[in-house]
Order: C-alpha cells, then sequence, then structure tokens
C-alpha cells in the first residue's frame, strides 16, 4: 500500500521545505462499495490544491473545503458520508459506500504522513491506527504508528486506547527485478514504474542499460560469475528472466531458484523453459512452485506491449493475494 503514498511524496517534501502546513485526509474505514478502500490517503494544501484521492473523484472538492476550519483551527475532524443517496453531492457516482475520513493538521513533525517513506530501501513495513471517535481523553485525529518494534503515539496510552481500533497497514511496494535488457522490457519496466513498484533491471552488458527507460529504474551490471556477492544483499519480491538467449536465463534462474526469491517469472513456452531448467542443472519439480513459465497472463497477444500488461497482471494478482 505505501506505493499509493509514493505519488504524494515529493508533494509532501516540497511543502515541507518551505515550513508551510498540509492537511492529511485520511480514508479509515469503509463499508459498502467504494472506489478507494481504508488506508487511501490525500494532502491538501492552504490554497485548497489536494494530491491523491480518496474516492473516485467525487468527495475530493468537499473534503477540500472542510479542511479551511482544519487549517484555520488547528483541530482534527471526522467527515461521515453516506453514498447510498447519490443525489447529495449531485454527482450521480453510483457508488452506495460509507465511508469516514479524518483530516488532521500536519505541522512540525508532520506525522503521521512522515512516517509512511515509501522510497526504495528505506519503506517498512507499518500499522497506522487513527482515533475516529471524539471521547473525553482522546480527540478525533489522535494516533499510534507501530513499525517493526518501535511505537510512535500522539498522546499518551493511545495506542491501547485504540487496541480494538482497526489498524491502516502499510507494506512495501513490491521489489521486482528484471533480467536482461532488450527492446521488449522497456514496456515492462515502464508499465512497473506507473505502479509506483521498486524496478531493477539487471545485465551484464553496461551499454544495454543505458538507454531509455531502463536508465529511469534502478540497474544493475553484474558479470554472470559474480551474481551471488552482487546481489545477495538486496531483497526483490519477484524476478523476470527474459534475456532472449538461453544460456544466460540458464544462469540467471540456477542463481534466483537457489535465493529467497517467492515467485520467479521465465519468458519463453514450455519447450523452452525445460531447455532452460536443464542447463541449469534443475528439474521442474523442484521449483514448479515459484516459477511461472510461460510468464504471463494468456490473454493473447504478441507485441511486447501486450506481453508487458500480461506480465504486470500476473504479478498484481500476486502480490494482492490474500
Amino acid at each position: 500500500m505505501l506505493e499509493q503514498i509514493t505519488p504524494l511524496w515529493p508533494i509532501f517534501t516540497r511543502v515541507k521545505q518551505t515550513g508551510k502546513p498540509l492537511v492529511l485526509a485520511t480514508l479509515v474505514n469503509t463499508s459498502g462499495s467504494s472506489y478507494k478502500k481504508a488506508g487511501a490517503m490525500m494532502l491538501i494544501e492552504a490554497d485548497g490544491s489536494t494530491h491523491g484521492l480518496i474516492s473516485g473523484g467525487c468527495l475530493e472538492a468537499d473534503v477540500a473545503m472542510h479542511s479551511k476550519g482544519v487549517f484555520a483551527n488547528g483541530n482534527a475532524v471526522l467527515l461521515d458520508y453516506d453514498m447510498s443517496d447519490d443525489s447529495i453531492f449531485g454527482l450521480g457516482a453510483g457508488c452506495d459506500g460509507h465511508l469516514k475520513i479524518v483530516l488532521q493538521l500536519l505541522k512540525d513533525d508532520y506525522l503521521p504522513f512522515s512516517a509512511l517513506n515509501p522510497l526504495n530501501e528505506q519503506d517498512r513495513p507499518l500499522s497506522l491506527t487513527i482515533n475516529s471517535i471524539k471521547s473525553a481523553h482522546f480527540p478525533i485525529g489522535a494516533f499510534s504508528i507501530k513499525q517493526n518494534d518501535g511505537l510512535i503515539e500522539s498522546h499518551p496510552n493511545i495506542h491501547q486506547h485504540l487496541q480494538h481500533t482497526k489498524a491502516l497497514n502499510y507494506l512495501p511496494a513490491p521489489r521486482i527485478v528484471i533480467c536482461g535488457a532488450g527492446i521488449d522490457v522497456y514496456p515492462l519496466v515502464m508499465m512497473a514504474k506507473q505502479l509506483f513498484w521498486h524496478v531493477t533491471v539487471l545485465d551484464h552488458r553496461p551499454a544495454r542499460l543505458q538507454l531509455a527507460p531502463l536508465n529511469e529504474a534502478a540497474t544493475l551490471v553484474v558479470p554472470l560469475a559474480e551474481l551471488t556477492t552482487s546481489l545477495k544483499p538486496l531483497r526483490f519480491d519477484a524476478a523476470i528472466i527474459m534475456t532472449h538467449n538461453l544460456d544466460f536465463d540458464a544462469k540467471y534462474m540456477h542463481y534466483f531458484a537457489a535465493s529467497e526469491v517467492p515467485w520467479i517469472g521465465l519468458l519463453g513456452p514450455q519447450q523452452r523453459r525445460d531447455k532452460v531448467l536443464k542447463a541449469a542443472n534443475l528439474s521442474l519439480h523442484e521449483i514448479n512452485h515459484r516459477l511461472k513459465a510461460p510468464v504471463g497472463l494468456d490473454i493473447g497477444g504478441h507485441m511486447p506491449e501486450q506481453i508487458a500488461v500480461s506480465i504486470i497482471a500476473q504479478l498484481q494478482q500476486y502480490f494482492l493475494k490474500p
């Protein structure tokens, strides 16, 4: 879910550098049909500019209007939208969900938003719990952040108070590595970056990695003989092997089969898969639960862009599995 924060992060860092406040709108609870789910966030600047979505676009302007009061007095508020009557906003949105959104002022340390760093190698899993019920002890917007073994509380004992409130869980964006830097890798990289995944392109040929859009991703020039020493410190959630060379594919397959990468995709038909596995001294039985070969959902098409769509769709399906 941290990939949802990625497009907001440049806005946040820009405004933070000026020392100006922001209002954070957080979708804390949904029931029924809704375009966005709990955990979605939107940043609002003092001039009313909004960044991000907490609905399909039908609530953002109204939320921005409510943020004026938060900027004025600094007090967090809860907005309660019942969309079952879509005539309320005169938009005919069609969603019949019930949404609860907390607006809170960000300044000074800009918590809780500043804890959700989505940048590669700086992102960490965390749980954010925001109080949406005003009480004599804790105001709306009081929060706790649990990250690894650390705990950040806006108010003493708020974490204990919110123990029965559903936490918003933010996981790092997927990290994928693509082995090979051919022309067909270009659309795959661009689509993955559009989803704000962390993308690394791996090849043993430096010139291949200098071309856009590959140079927009993290690129590694790694001699095949040095795969273990070069890649061991790096963590990947999925590897896609598509060098179009049997021997190179086999060497990459040998490395990733011995690694902890849980999902391995191999481009090409089953007959080629068997040749790659044989050259890598692997049996299908020992890697079948991790291997997707041919990689990509069977949606038809032979163009690089169509193949990229099929691979991205298969990965998205995997990353969002329960």
